[in-house]
């Protein structure tokens, strides 16, 4: 994998607080979230999913533990939000190809 990858927005850090990295049948790792999401959400997360097409993305772990990195697949519409106040719909985000690093290339650790 490259050493440079495109960091995780902060602004959708609530999105992938709970990810966790799942065995795929091809002997690489994956993830995947199914989230509610706003239309500011939904907008903001569409502008980063074109922006890291065909590259690393890197989601520093909220436990402190390094981060993951992973290519974003298209973001996916699942139907209605689970709670319909406020939330325009329920997507999925994913990732292939994921590992777990240290963070060694990041400039600020």
């Amino acid at each position: 994998m490259p050493s440079s990858a495109i960091d995780w927005p902060e602004k959708l850090n609530h999105l992938v607080r709970d990810i966790e990295v799942i065995p795929g049948h091809n002997g690489k790792n994956c993830c995947r979230l199914d989230v509610d999401v706003d239309p500011e959400t939904t907008f903001l997360l569409n502008e980063f999913e074109a922006h890291a097409r065909q590259r690393q993305v890197r989601i520093k772990l909220a436990n402190g533990s390094g981060c993951l990195r992973g290519e974003m697949n298209t973001v996916l519409g699942l139907g209605s939000a689970s709670v319909a106040d406020r939330k325009l719909a329920k997507v999925r985000i994913s990732f292939h190809d994921v590992v777990i690093d240290d963070c060694s290339d990041d400039p600020t650790s």
